[in-house]
């Protein structure tokens, strides 16, 4: 399949799916140790069918904007075909392309990354990224993807300990994901991730200081950046 083909195919599904993703974060966007939003916050009405993404009652906007997941979506997918190309592991990276849209979303407005997002990306990349091994040993490593997995969980676990207001579990299961999907591709593509993401989230960290919309004793959802650092260093690989 000629590349820009495939990376206009991934896009189209990335956009695509972005009416399930919009219902998919309205669902999950409560905070932790509540249950997912069946109804509507004003109302009480129950969702309206796909693709309707407002409240049958009271016509208020259900979830983010559909246009910003799409695009996004869209955007990531495209990335995602753009480096990795017509191989097995593609499946992995646009499954986590599609899910970090919902993820960053989420996190962005209730400060958390649901298990239920993010722990299923374990199994299922694992297994996809296997099968990619046995397919073309040559294009990845699935070994080096274990370790960047176990060594990125296990320093953020650490950086999690020593300043837990910085830094949640949740955040310390998605660099887990992260790694493996860096992983399989370089360890350059490991730290470039990580850097990246620091770096975009001190960047933001400043500019809403410097807006006032935060105070420096506030504390800012690390997902959406480290997130944001991956598919960056995915694009620079």
């Amino acid at each position: 399949m000629p590349p820009n083909l495939l990376i206009c195919l991934v896009a189209l599904l990335g956009a695509a799916a972005g009416p399930a993703l919009v219902r998919a974060g309205w669902v999950l966007s409560v905070p932790s140790g509540e249950p997912r939003r069946s109804r509507c916050e004003e109302c009480g009405a129950p969702p309206p069918a796909l693709p309707r993404l407002r409240c049958a009652g009271c016509r208020r906007g259900l979830g983010p904007s559909v246009w910003w997941m799409s695009a996004a979506a869209a955007v990531s997918c495209a990335v995602c075909g753009w480096r990795i190309g017509p191989h097995p592991a593609l499946i992995a990276y646009l499954a986590a392309a599609l899910a970090a849209v919902v993820l960053a979303a989420t996190d962005a407005r209730v400060k958390r990354l649901p298990n239920v997002l993010v722990l299923p990306l374990y199994p299922f990349t694992a297994a996809v990224l296997l099968v990619a091994e046995l397919t073309d040993s040559h294009h990845g490593s699935l070994p080096r993807a274990l370790l960047a997995m176990v060594a990125l969980a296990g320093a953020f676990y650490l950086l999690a300990l020593a300043s837990p207001g910085a830094l949640g579990l949740g955040d310390v299961k998605l660099v887990g994901v992260l790694g493996l999907l860096l992983g399989w591709l370089s360890w350059a593509a490991v730290i470039a991730g990580v850097f990246l993401g620091f770096v975009v989230a001190a960047v933001a960290g400043i500019g809403l200081l410097v807006t006032r919309r935060a105070g420096r004793k506030d504390t800012i959802p690390f997902g959406p950046y480290l997130l944001l650092g991956a598919l960056l260093a995915l694009a620079l690989q």
